[in-house]
């Protein structure tokens, strides 16, 4: 195992580790670059065969996290995972309150089982679990919106376009402090109790979208009013990891992502990841009618002696 803090200098390791191993949405480099933010201190765990464990620990909360499913063939994981959390505790020099992780279904079981007994750590239960709609376009009948299930979908649409002038323009062509404007005004406005960080967005914004394979900038009635943008993350796999509206405009919400699917199938994406939410927002999601759904943990794992508060 050896360990990288200068995540952009040796971008093309992280890369080749999230080309071969990749098998969660976020496991694409600029995922992982926009999200360490300035009070973190990137690390990545690079292991034999270009397995990785991406984390970053944040000097503030004293606190590290790792980096959604590590990168690495399933059977492999909860291997490496104790490797990293060795080193955390013990190596790493710091002081550590808690690691935090997310996992999918089958390495939160692995987790949960070896911990009941585990001799020096415990995996505490879930803060929290995000659902994740995944949509298949090449079946997906949205784009035409005929027929009883889209109704609703379809009499928005016509009224939205209706009562207002919509444009989309690419975000080279919008000013970004309008940008940045909407999505902390869109944090603001938010009444749904899923938890919101917008640090990463403004990151995209900052970096002219980077590494992003499509982004929709609405703007309506002169205004920018919803940024939609994401990451092709495997050939046929598509990330829509940004999807940002005002409040101020009914129904803005619906609009922009029906037109962040409709333009993703126009370009031939075949399945789009619509990012993970708590009930609220899935709620919201199953509007646009989506193929299947999977599950994400959001848990912390502490030393045993620790293990009380």
């Amino acid at each position: 195992m050896h360990i990288i803090s200068d995540i952009i200098a040796n971008k093309a390791i992280l890369e080749r580790a999230f080309t071969k191993h990749g098998s969660a949405a976020e496991h694409h480099y600029y995922c992982y670059r926009d999200s360490v933010e300035s009070c973190d201190d990137p690390y990545v765990f690079v292991f034999d065969d270009d397995m990785a464990v991406f984390s970053k620990y944040d000097r503030e909360a004293k606190e590290w996290y790792l980096f959604t499913e590590i990168v690495a063939p399933l059977e492999k994981r909860y291997a490496l995972l104790l490797e990293v959390l060795e080193f955390i505790f013990t190596q790493s020099g710091k002081h550590v309150k808690k690691v935090w992780c997310e996992f999918e279904d089958a390495l939160r079981k692995r987790v949960t089982s070896e911990f009941k007994n585990h001799a020096r750590y415990v995996a505490r239960k879930d803060a929290y679990a995000l659902t994740w709609p995944v949509f298949d376009l090449s079946t997906w009948t949205g784009d035409k919106m005929e027929g009883k299930e889209w109704k609703d979908m379809r009499y928005y649409w016509h009224k939205y376009h209706r009562e207002h002038k919509v444009e989309f323009k690419d975000c080279r062509d919008c000013d970004k402090t309008e940008m940045k404007k909407l999505i902390l005004d869109w944090k603001k406005q938010r009444t749904a109790t899923d938890r919101v960080y917008p640090e990463h967005y403004l990151h995209a914004v900052d970096h002219d979208f980077e590494g992003y394979a499509f982004n929709r900038i609405m703007v309506v009635d002169g205004k920018v009013a919803a940024i939609t943008a994401g990451i092709q993350v495997r050939p046929d796999y598509y990330y829509s990891t940004i999807g940002v509206y005002t409040y101020t405009i009914e129904r803005t919400g619906e609009i922009c992502n029906m037109d962040d699917l409709i333009n993703l199938k126009k370009n031939n994406v075949r399945f789009v990841d619509f990012g993970g939410g708590e009930e609220a927002l899935t709620e919201f999601k199953k509007k646009f009618k989506p193929y299947q759904f999977y599950t994400t943990h959001i848990f912390s794992i502490v030393q045993k002696e620790e293990s009380h508060d």
